[in-house]
């Protein structure tokens, strides 16, 4: 099976037009993603770049969660063919679109849960939207793996955070995933946690695509390939082992620097 994303001359903005409404300047609509054009194959990919750079928007585009202005993302998984696009996100509910988002997890960056639902409760809603055979002991198998059993019961709004943490991990992964997306992992879950990410990063390694968005250079020492974002656009992309060759330690984080000092270079030139 082959497996690819394909995004094509992608736009998106960001923010809210306060300029308008008399707002904060600071909060003034940008380019989250200008004219992205990537191809990347199944493996695990972090990205990585400033604040400000299109890491978040490229994964909300790409989960499905935003829509994108411009262009399209293709999808290929499971030797079945999706795009995604404004005109697809027209159809709202139709059946391409549903097959998709069934094939992907999402791990957005942590927010408080609202819902009075039961913590392995919805497990098995989630477990029966995504039509697994035996959706009771998928959850019951999960809440064992993320170590939620003393929260089983509880609603998902009254979650302690480290707690809601785990379970947005566990509730992404309910339906095994071909494509699972996660926004900085290191930023919201506690140690325990933590380690529970990289033991399901051991097990889907060479199972899928994973795409990771983080500021975590020892995390990114986990990847197959990195991609490097800029102002909204991808400056890099390759295989780890291969673009950290080219730095005397072969480190994630010395070609990072290696690649900013560059940039800051480049721009004071400029000027």
């Amino acid at each position: 099976m082959r497996l690819r994303i394909e995004w094509t001359h992608v736009d998106k903005w960001v923010g809210t037009d306060d300029e308008q409404k008399g707002g904060d300047p600071s909060r003034r609509r940008r380019r989250g993603l200008l004219d992205f054009t990537v191809t990347l194959r199944e493996g695990i990919t972090v990205v990585l770049g400033p604040e400000a750079s299109g890491k978040s928007t490229l994964l909300r585009v790409t989960s499905t969660v935003s829509v994108p202005d411009d262009g399209r993302i293709t999808y290929v998984l499971d030797d079945q063919s999706y795009v995604w696009s404004r005109r697809m996100a027209a159809k709202g509910g139709a059946p391409p679109v549903a097959s998709l988002r069934r094939k992907i997890g999402y791990v957005p960056p942590y927010r408080r849960l609202q819902m009075d639902l039961g913590l392995e409760e919805s497990l098995v809603d989630l477990a029966l939207y995504h039509g697994v055979s035996h959706p009771k002991r998928r959850a019951v198998e999960t809440v064992a793996r993320w170590g939620l059993a003393a929260y089983r019961r509880h609603p998902l709004r009254e979650l302690p955070e480290h707690v809601a943490s785990r379970y947005l991990m566990a509730s992404s992964l309910v339906g095994d995933p071909v494509l699972w997306v996660v926004d900085e992992p290191s930023a919201d879950l506690e140690d325990w946690g933590y380690r529970l990410f990289l033991a399901e990063l051991k097990r889907r390694r060479g199972k899928g695509i994973t795409l990771i968005a983080t500021d975590d250079l020892e995390l990114a020492e986990e990847a197959d390939y990195l991609l490097l974002m800029e102002s909204g656009s991808c400056r890099r992309i390759g295989q780890r082992k291969l673009l950290t060759s080219s730095v005397p330690d072969g480190t994630v984080a010395s070609w990072y620097q290696a690649m900013q000092t560059f940039t800051a270079r480049k721009t004071t030139h400029k000027r």
